[in-house]
């Protein structure tokens, strides 16, 4: 298992920005993210939803984290809804982390 990175701060296009033209996918993109698995940046990586290169090793997006981040800390799995909270949680399960 390996892990990646989360963007530091959604991309300009994040669906979680109101001013997004991809605002109206939230919804399922939300329910994705904390059923299925993590999402990646569509800013980020190779041949996504939207960009077929960015030149940008692939990131977790910001927004998605964000919700996975309250939604863990709600119930109680995290103290904080902080990626350090995330971090620390992580390595008491030995789950890895990013390095950056």
């Amino acid at each position: 298992m390996s892990a990646l990175p989360t963007c530091k701060e959604m991309c300009a296009t994040c669906p979680w920005r109101d001013d997004s033209p991809y605002a109206y996918l939230r919804a399922d993109l939300e329910q994705s993210a904390l059923t299925q698995s993590s999402r990646i940046c569509h800013s980020t990586g190779e041949n996504n939803a939207i960009n077929k290169h960015t030149g940008k090793p692939e990131r977790l997006c910001r927004g998605a984290r964000n919700v996975q981040l309250e939604y863990f800390r709600s119930i109680g799995f995290i103290k904080e809804a902080t990626d350090e909270a995330w971090n620390a949680r992580c390595e008491e399960l030995g789950i890895p982390t990013p390095l950056s």
